[in-house]
């Protein structure tokens, strides 16, 4: 399955081949600190374990759920995806590697990847949180037409801290 973004990316499913790249970009600290649920280091059995999760929600759902961001050579370059799935919507999550941090891509796949949720999955709602310390999420989000619905004090606990975290959701 290909989604094209634009003329220079574009999404598909992740591949066990993609696996050394996958390490390489995700042991980074400053993406485990701007997200969620990815553990810093970032090791094999990590990202293993991942696949595993990725399968198990492929198949749960009936079609790929997660989507490796691919560059123009077809190298992985980020990747992003939806969980939480409830019946009528399910929370999106993204990443994307250091080097092509600040050129619009983000926003570009979000957009997309949103639109092919409500296309292809019914949601009517899309939801996303994102550390009170990660603006540029932020922004991507509300760039997409996403609304912040609120902030959730001490929402998660990383690190040893608390942290507050908004909440955006997107309606179809």
């Amino acid at each position: 399955m290909k989604v094209v973004v634009n003329h220079q990316i574009h999404l598909s499913e992740f591949q066990q081949t993609d696996k050394v790249t996958l390490i390489e970009h995700l042991n980074d600290r400053d993406i485990y600190e701007r997200t969620l649920r990815i553990p810093f280091p970032y090791a094999e059995k990590d990202a293993a374990d991942w696949f595993v999760r990725v399968a198990k929600i492929t198949e749960e759902q009936g079609r790929p759920c997660h989507f490796a961001i691919r560059g123009a050579d077809d190298a992985v370059i980020g990747g992003c995806g939806f969980h939480d799935f409830q019946s009528h919507r399910a929370e999106v999550g993204y990443w994307l590697a250091k080097p092509y941090w600040g050129r619009g891509i983000m926003t570009a796949v979000v957009k997309r990847i949103c639109q092919h949720a409500f296309d292809e999955f019914g949601l009517l709602k899309i939801v996303a949180h994102v550390y009170t310390l990660n603006p540029a999420s932020a922004r991507v989000l509300e760039k997409c037409g996403f609304v912040q619905e609120g902030l959730l004090r001490s929402q998660y606990l990383k690190d040893g801290k608390l942290i507050d975290a908004w909440l955006f959701a997107l309606f179809e």
